[in-house]
């Protein structure tokens, strides 16, 4: 059982929908090919023998400096694993993996979302360093809203 984390181009994005019920398929690959081209976005693939068992997305810049500042601060979101594959440490992977590569990307910070209702993933976070709510926030995808606290950790200089 191989794993593999690779970073998503467009091609790969009509995969999406198998970790989540999207309402509107063209909308967020049009959406995502154009983030990910512009360089604002990447979204990282947990991949089991090829198959895609999660995911999580990164924004590199954003119009709004509490998520994301270009070369400084990085955004987690939508990190998902596959129903069947959680509880056994793929997401802790996923999320290490990712972070590493941030953090060798010359940001010391990153920040992330977590809703109330996800106990596991703001233990997740909180255990890595994600401790000071900078925030509390609401935003709309697709017609579906949600709140949540955006969670800040800082990596040592050194």
């Amino acid at each position: 059982m191989p794993l593999t984390i690779r970073e998503a181009t467009p091609a790969d994005l009509p995969r999406l929908p198998d970790l989540f019920d999207y309402n509107d398929v063209p909308a967020m690959i049009a959406e995502h090919s154009r983030r990910i081209s512009t360089g604002e976005f990447s979204i990282f693939l947990l991949l089991e023998d090829g198959d895609l068992i999660g995911e999580l997305h990164v924004t590199w810049r954003s119009d709004d400096p509490r998520f994301a500042v270009a070369g400084q601060r990085a955004y987690l979101s939508a990190f998902r694993v596959r129903k069947d594959k959680q509880g056994v440490g793929f997401g802790s992977f996923l999320l290490d993996s990712v972070t590493r590569i941030i953090d060798q990307g010359m940001y010391r910070e990153i920040t992330v979302g977590v809703e109330d209702d996800n106990p596991r993933a703001r233990h997740m976070y909180e255990a890595r360093g994600f401790t000071e709510r900078i925030a509390r926030c609401c935003e709309s995808y697709q017609g579906d809203s949600y709140e949540f606290d955006l969670l800040l950790r800082i990596q040592p200089k050194g």
